[in-house]
Protein backbone atom coordinates (compact mmCIF):
# COMPACT_ATOMS: atom_id res chain seq x y z
CA UNK A 1 0.00 0.00 0.00
CA UNK A 2 1.51 3.26 -0.80
CA UNK A 3 2.41 5.69 1.80
CA UNK A 4 1.36 9.05 2.38
CA UNK A 5 5.24 10.54 1.08
CA UNK A 6 4.53 8.32 -2.42
CA UNK A 7 1.08 9.77 -3.70
CA UNK A 8 1.24 12.08 -6.43
CA UNK A 9 2.22 15.69 -5.14
CA UNK A 10 -0.33 17.58 -7.85
CA UNK A 11 -3.22 19.59 -5.85
CA UNK A 12 -6.31 17.78 -7.24
CA UNK A 13 -9.70 19.80 -7.34
CA UNK A 14 -12.53 17.79 -7.94
CA UNK A 15 -16.20 19.97 -8.77
CA UNK A 16 -19.04 17.81 -8.15
CA UNK A 17 -22.93 18.92 -9.36
CA UNK A 18 -24.91 16.87 -6.84
CA UNK A 19 -28.11 16.98 -8.88
CA UNK A 20 -27.13 14.40 -11.25
CA UNK A 21 -27.31 11.96 -8.18
CA UNK A 22 -30.75 10.67 -9.17
CA UNK A 23 -31.21 9.50 -4.55
CA UNK A 24 -29.02 10.35 -1.48
CA UNK A 25 -28.05 6.63 -1.46
CA UNK A 26 -26.57 7.00 -5.27
CA UNK A 27 -24.75 10.47 -4.22
CA UNK A 28 -23.09 8.67 -0.46
CA UNK A 29 -21.87 5.60 -3.08
CA UNK A 30 -20.31 8.04 -5.72
CA UNK A 31 -18.74 10.76 -2.91
CA UNK A 32 -17.59 7.34 -1.05
CA UNK A 33 -15.55 6.32 -4.22
CA UNK A 34 -14.09 9.31 -5.76
CA UNK A 35 -13.16 9.87 -2.09
CA UNK A 36 -11.10 6.79 -1.64
CA UNK A 37 -9.77 7.40 -5.31
CA UNK A 38 -8.10 10.36 -4.35
CA UNK A 39 -7.10 9.17 -0.69
CA UNK A 40 -5.28 6.84 -2.58
CA UNK A 41 -3.74 8.30 -5.54
CA UNK A 42 -3.16 12.32 -4.15
CA UNK A 43 -1.70 13.55 -1.16
CA UNK A 44 -3.82 16.87 -1.32
CA UNK A 45 -6.92 17.41 -2.78
CA UNK A 46 -10.28 19.77 -2.39
CA UNK A 47 -13.93 18.33 -3.27
CA UNK A 48 -16.30 21.00 -4.16
CA UNK A 49 -19.95 19.58 -4.00
CA UNK A 50 -22.39 22.16 -6.11
CA UNK A 51 -25.80 22.77 -4.40
CA UNK A 52 -28.10 24.13 -7.23
CA UNK A 53 -31.50 23.96 -4.94
CA UNK A 54 -30.63 20.47 -4.46
CA UNK A 55 -32.97 18.03 -2.42
CA UNK A 56 -31.42 18.69 1.64
CA UNK A 57 -31.37 15.00 2.15
CA UNK A 58 -27.84 15.38 -0.44
CA UNK A 59 -26.36 17.82 2.16
CA UNK A 60 -27.02 15.84 5.10
CA UNK A 61 -24.98 12.68 3.14
CA UNK A 62 -22.66 15.02 2.02
CA UNK A 63 -22.06 16.31 5.65
CA UNK A 64 -21.83 12.83 6.92
CA UNK A 65 -19.28 11.89 4.13
CA UNK A 66 -16.94 14.51 5.53
CA UNK A 67 -17.15 12.64 8.61
CA UNK A 68 -16.15 9.60 7.85
CA UNK A 69 -13.04 11.05 5.72
CA UNK A 70 -11.95 13.41 8.10
CA UNK A 71 -8.35 14.70 6.10
CA UNK A 72 -10.47 15.39 2.79
CA UNK A 73 -11.02 18.65 2.13
CA UNK A 74 -15.03 19.10 1.20
CA UNK A 75 -16.67 22.00 0.20
CA UNK A 76 -20.47 23.00 -0.83
CA UNK A 77 -21.15 25.61 -2.90
CA UNK A 78 -24.77 26.96 -2.24
CA UNK A 79 -26.14 28.57 -5.68
CA UNK A 80 -28.29 31.70 -4.73
CA UNK A 81 -30.98 29.79 -6.69
CA UNK A 82 -31.49 27.07 -9.32
CA UNK A 83 -29.43 28.23 -12.31
CA UNK A 84 -28.73 24.63 -14.13
CA UNK A 85 -25.27 22.62 -14.74
CA UNK A 86 -23.67 24.65 -16.71
CA UNK A 87 -23.51 28.13 -14.67
CA UNK A 88 -23.40 26.05 -11.24
CA UNK A 89 -20.55 23.85 -12.59
CA UNK A 90 -18.80 27.23 -14.30
CA UNK A 91 -18.98 28.86 -10.64
CA UNK A 92 -17.39 25.32 -8.90
CA UNK A 93 -14.26 25.66 -11.37
CA UNK A 94 -13.87 29.19 -10.53
CA UNK A 95 -13.69 28.54 -6.87
CA UNK A 96 -11.16 25.23 -7.22
CA UNK A 97 -7.63 25.76 -6.51
CA UNK A 98 -6.27 22.69 -7.86
CA UNK A 99 -3.31 22.26 -10.26
CA UNK A 100 -5.54 19.62 -12.34
CA UNK A 101 -9.35 20.61 -12.05
CA UNK A 102 -11.96 17.27 -11.98
CA UNK A 103 -15.60 18.07 -13.10
CA UNK A 104 -18.46 15.25 -12.73
CA UNK A 105 -21.49 16.28 -14.44
CA UNK A 106 -22.97 13.01 -13.32
CA UNK A 107 -22.81 11.83 -10.10
CA UNK A 108 -22.77 8.25 -11.23
CA UNK A 109 -19.89 5.43 -10.00
CA UNK A 110 -20.11 3.25 -12.96
CA UNK A 111 -16.82 3.04 -14.13
CA UNK A 112 -13.49 1.39 -12.74
CA UNK A 113 -11.77 1.96 -9.53
CA UNK A 114 -8.52 2.92 -11.11
CA UNK A 115 -10.08 5.15 -14.27
CA UNK A 116 -9.89 8.45 -12.16
CA UNK A 117 -6.37 7.91 -12.39
CA UNK A 118 -6.38 6.77 -15.89
CA UNK A 119 -7.70 9.73 -16.84
CA UNK A 120 -5.10 12.00 -14.84
CA UNK A 121 -2.23 10.13 -16.08
CA UNK A 122 -3.28 10.61 -19.86
CA UNK A 123 -3.74 14.23 -18.95
CA UNK A 124 -0.27 14.36 -17.67
CA UNK A 125 0.84 12.86 -21.31
CA UNK A 126 0.11 15.51 -23.87
CA UNK A 127 -3.19 16.86 -22.97
CA UNK A 128 -4.99 19.65 -20.95
CA UNK A 129 -8.27 18.37 -21.40
CA UNK A 130 -9.08 14.58 -20.95
CA UNK A 131 -13.25 13.66 -20.96
CA UNK A 132 -14.41 10.19 -20.47
CA UNK A 133 -17.40 8.71 -21.63
CA UNK A 134 -19.01 4.97 -21.25
CA UNK A 135 -19.63 3.27 -24.14
CA UNK A 136 -23.40 3.45 -24.02
CA UNK A 137 -25.56 4.10 -26.52
CA UNK A 138 -26.43 7.39 -26.64
CA UNK A 139 -30.53 9.16 -26.31
CA UNK A 140 -32.18 10.02 -29.74
CA UNK A 141 -32.06 13.61 -28.67
CA UNK A 142 -28.07 13.49 -28.32
CA UNK A 143 -27.18 11.83 -30.86
CA UNK A 144 -29.44 14.82 -32.66
CA UNK A 145 -27.70 17.52 -31.22
CA UNK A 146 -24.48 16.39 -30.94
CA UNK A 147 -24.77 15.63 -35.01
CA UNK A 148 -26.33 19.08 -35.73
CA UNK A 149 -23.50 20.79 -33.71
CA UNK A 150 -20.56 18.84 -35.54
CA UNK A 151 -22.04 19.41 -38.87
CA UNK A 152 -22.39 23.33 -38.34
CA UNK A 153 -19.74 24.31 -36.02
CA UNK A 154 -15.65 24.78 -37.32
CA UNK A 155 -15.00 23.68 -33.82
CA UNK A 156 -11.72 21.60 -34.55
CA UNK A 157 -12.30 18.55 -32.28
CA UNK A 158 -16.34 16.64 -32.45
CA UNK A 159 -18.80 17.04 -29.62
CA UNK A 160 -19.82 13.86 -27.96
CA UNK A 161 -21.04 12.75 -24.47
CA UNK A 162 -19.41 12.34 -21.72
CA UNK A 163 -19.75 11.41 -18.36
CA UNK A 164 -16.56 13.36 -16.69
CA UNK A 165 -13.66 15.30 -17.59
CA UNK A 166 -9.78 16.53 -16.46
CA UNK A 167 -9.10 20.19 -17.12
CA UNK A 168 -5.29 21.21 -16.18
CA UNK A 169 -4.39 24.32 -14.81
CA UNK A 170 -3.42 26.00 -18.14
CA UNK A 171 -6.45 24.64 -19.72
CA UNK A 172 -8.90 26.78 -17.38
CA UNK A 173 -6.59 29.42 -17.54
CA UNK A 174 -7.00 29.40 -21.44
CA UNK A 175 -10.55 29.33 -21.61
CA UNK A 176 -10.82 32.21 -18.62
CA UNK A 177 -9.34 34.44 -20.73
CA UNK A 178 -11.19 33.58 -24.33
CA UNK A 179 -14.65 34.67 -22.23
CA UNK A 180 -15.62 35.93 -18.69
CA UNK A 181 -18.27 33.90 -18.80
CA UNK A 182 -18.76 29.88 -20.65
CA UNK A 183 -22.39 29.23 -21.62
CA UNK A 184 -21.62 25.57 -22.97
CA UNK A 185 -18.23 24.04 -21.30
CA UNK A 186 -17.73 21.82 -23.81
CA UNK A 187 -17.90 23.65 -26.83
CA UNK A 188 -15.47 26.14 -25.06
CA UNK A 189 -13.29 23.19 -24.37
CA UNK A 190 -12.99 21.57 -27.81
CA UNK A 191 -12.71 25.14 -29.18
CA UNK A 192 -9.66 26.78 -27.14
CA UNK A 193 -7.20 25.61 -29.48
CA UNK A 194 -5.23 23.34 -26.83
CA UNK A 195 -5.07 19.01 -27.51
CA UNK A 196 -8.16 17.01 -25.95
CA UNK A 197 -9.02 13.78 -25.68
CA UNK A 198 -11.80 11.31 -24.80
CA UNK A 199 -11.80 8.04 -23.39
CA UNK A 200 -14.34 5.43 -23.15
CA UNK A 201 -15.19 2.80 -20.71
CA UNK A 202 -17.24 0.08 -20.30
CA UNK A 203 -19.87 1.13 -17.30
CA UNK A 204 -19.75 -1.15 -13.95
CA UNK A 205 -23.37 -0.44 -13.26
CA UNK A 206 -26.50 0.71 -15.29
CA UNK A 207 -27.16 4.98 -14.61
CA UNK A 208 -31.31 5.10 -13.61
CA UNK A 209 -30.46 8.64 -12.98
CA UNK A 210 -33.48 10.76 -15.60
CA UNK A 211 -33.70 14.65 -15.83
CA UNK A 212 -36.93 15.86 -14.21
CA UNK A 213 -38.73 19.12 -15.49
CA UNK A 214 -36.75 21.72 -14.88
CA UNK A 215 -33.64 20.25 -16.19
CA UNK A 216 -34.73 19.03 -19.08
CA UNK A 217 -36.34 22.15 -20.10
CA UNK A 218 -32.62 24.39 -19.25
CA UNK A 219 -31.12 21.56 -21.53
CA UNK A 220 -33.58 22.21 -24.60
CA UNK A 221 -32.78 25.70 -23.87
CA UNK A 222 -28.69 25.15 -23.67
CA UNK A 223 -28.93 23.49 -26.72
CA UNK A 224 -30.99 26.41 -28.52
CA UNK A 225 -28.62 28.62 -27.71
CA UNK A 226 -25.26 26.89 -28.29
CA UNK A 227 -26.52 26.11 -31.47
CA UNK A 228 -26.73 29.63 -31.89
CA UNK A 229 -23.72 30.78 -30.29
CA UNK A 230 -21.40 28.34 -31.63
CA UNK A 231 -22.74 26.83 -34.93
CA UNK A 232 -23.63 28.89 -38.26
CA UNK A 233 -27.11 26.83 -38.39
CA UNK A 234 -29.53 29.96 -37.68
CA UNK A 235 -28.10 31.78 -40.21
CA UNK A 236 -28.08 28.97 -42.93
CA UNK A 237 -31.27 28.47 -42.19
CA UNK A 238 -32.79 31.77 -42.86
CA UNK A 239 -30.65 31.84 -45.82
CA UNK A 240 -32.19 28.81 -46.71
CA UNK A 241 -35.36 30.26 -46.53
CA UNK A 242 -34.60 33.31 -48.55
CA UNK A 243 -33.56 31.47 -51.35
CA UNK A 244 -36.66 29.05 -51.50
CA UNK A 245 -39.04 32.71 -51.03
CA UNK A 246 -36.73 34.10 -54.24
CA UNK A 247 -37.44 30.91 -56.43
CA UNK A 248 -41.57 31.60 -55.25
CA UNK A 249 -40.80 35.34 -56.41
CA UNK A 250 -39.53 34.50 -59.76
CA UNK A 251 -42.13 31.43 -60.53
CA UNK A 252 -44.86 33.94 -58.99
CA UNK A 253 -43.38 36.89 -61.44
CA UNK A 254 -42.88 34.55 -64.38
CA UNK A 255 -46.71 33.50 -63.79
CA UNK A 256 -47.70 36.75 -63.24
CA UNK A 257 -46.24 38.20 -66.34
CA UNK A 258 -47.82 34.91 -68.49
CA UNK A 259 -51.43 35.20 -67.30
CA UNK A 260 -51.21 39.31 -68.22
CA UNK A 261 -49.89 38.56 -72.02
CA UNK A 262 -52.71 36.14 -72.06
CA UNK A 263 -55.25 38.44 -71.44
CA UNK A 264 -57.01 36.38 -68.57
CA UNK A 265 -55.87 38.10 -65.59
CA UNK A 266 -58.11 39.90 -63.08
CA UNK A 267 -57.46 43.33 -63.03
CA UNK A 268 -55.05 44.62 -60.61
CA UNK A 269 -54.11 40.52 -59.82
CA UNK A 270 -50.58 41.54 -61.93
CA UNK A 271 -49.19 44.05 -59.75
CA UNK A 272 -50.63 42.94 -56.37
CA UNK A 273 -48.79 39.85 -57.21
CA UNK A 274 -45.44 41.34 -58.28
CA UNK A 275 -45.95 43.64 -55.16
CA UNK A 276 -46.37 40.69 -52.73
CA UNK A 277 -43.51 38.70 -54.04
CA UNK A 278 -41.10 41.20 -54.02
CA UNK A 279 -42.15 42.52 -50.26
CA UNK A 280 -42.30 38.71 -48.97
CA UNK A 281 -38.67 38.42 -50.84
CA UNK A 282 -37.13 41.76 -49.20
CA UNK A 283 -38.85 40.49 -45.59
CA UNK A 284 -37.17 37.34 -45.74
CA UNK A 285 -33.46 38.84 -46.81
CA UNK A 286 -34.15 41.36 -43.89
CA UNK A 287 -34.93 38.98 -41.60
CA UNK A 288 -31.72 36.41 -42.31
CA UNK A 289 -29.45 39.97 -42.19
CA UNK A 290 -31.56 41.00 -38.37
CA UNK A 291 -30.83 37.42 -37.13
CA UNK A 292 -27.04 37.19 -38.52
CA UNK A 293 -26.65 40.32 -36.44
CA UNK A 294 -28.66 39.35 -33.29
CA UNK A 295 -26.16 36.23 -33.59
CA UNK A 296 -23.06 38.59 -33.44
CA UNK A 297 -24.66 40.34 -30.63
CA UNK A 298 -25.76 37.18 -29.05
CA UNK A 299 -21.61 36.03 -29.07
CA UNK A 300 -20.67 39.71 -27.61
CA UNK A 301 -23.25 40.00 -24.82
CA UNK A 302 -23.18 36.14 -23.19
CA UNK A 303 -19.96 37.31 -21.91
CA UNK A 304 -21.03 39.34 -19.21
CA UNK A 305 -23.63 36.50 -18.10
CA UNK A 306 -22.14 35.59 -14.61
CA UNK A 307 -23.48 32.92 -12.16
CA UNK A 308 -24.79 34.16 -8.54
CA UNK A 309 -23.81 31.86 -5.51
CA UNK A 310 -25.31 32.18 -2.00
CA UNK A 311 -22.34 30.59 0.10
CA UNK A 312 -19.77 28.64 0.48
CA UNK A 313 -19.82 26.09 3.00
CA UNK A 314 -16.44 24.54 4.48
CA UNK A 315 -17.03 21.37 5.71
Amino acid sequence: MSTKENLDKNFISAVVYMNTAGSAEKLREFLEGILKSFEENWQKFEVILVDDDTDESYIKVARECKEKHESASVTILHMSTYQGMEMSMNAGRDLAIGDFVFEFDECSYNFPEDQIKLVYDECLKDYDIVSCSDDRKNSVSSNGFYGIFNRFSDIEYKLESDNFRILSRRGINRIQSLNRAIPYRKAMYANCGLKLKNISYKPTAESDYSHDKREKKTRRMLAFDSLLLFTGVGFKLTLTLSLIMAAVMIFSAIYAIVMYVSGIAIEGWTTTMLFLSFAFFGLFVILTVVIKYLSLILNLNFKKQRYMFESVEKL
